[in-house]
């Protein structure tokens, strides 16, 4: 039997073609994984006439994995900054993955909290700098999908098995 796990999808509505091209790439990868069953939040799922601030929260506090998508639209939101990222952070419990979805500059943005973990990128010997995937070649966005992929469930095995 798998263990379901929740996970929130945080990202700026700038970025929603790209983060749902991202997001449906890591869920080829989630979908056959033999220990976890994956089931993603986002904000498309909220009904019309829902509360929607309430709906967010609420997803928030139940979700196991936050998967921020981080790009400068996201860094600059104020909602998210003031309601997604504290609700996140604040649960040493739950694990926050935080993606880089475009190019940010580590050192003079505001990361407002995520300085403290590690952003994944992909990373490659031939890489100058590792990339964002909107940075990324189509066969590249594959590669970074399937490598986030594996560390989120080494991730989530190592939280699991403590």
């Amino acid at each position: 039997m798998k263990k379901k796990i929740t996970v929130f999808v945080s990202y700026a509505r700038a970025n929603r073609d790209l983060a749902t091209r991202f997001l449906k790439a890591f869920q080829e990868q989630t979908r056959p994984s033999r220990r976890y069953q994956y089931d993603f939040w986002q904000d498309q799922n909220i009904l019309v006439g829902e509360k929607w601030h309430e709906e967010i929260q609420h997803a928030v506090k139940q979700c196991d994995v936050g998967l921020v998508l981080v790009s400068p639209a996201f860094l600059g939101s104020q909602y998210i900054q003031a309601q997604e990222l504290p609700g996140l952070l604040k649960d040493k419990h739950r694990l926050v993955i935080p993606v880089l979805l475009q190019p940010i500059d580590l050192d003079r943005h505001d990361l407002k909290g995520l300085q403290r973990s590690q952003i994944f990128r992909l990373d490659r010997v031939r890489f100058a700098a590792p990339k964002a995937y909107g940075e990324c070649s189509s066969r590249q966005r594959d590669q970074f999908a399937l490598e986030l992929f594996r560390q989120v469930e080494t991730r989530l095995d190592n939280k699991l098995t403590k």
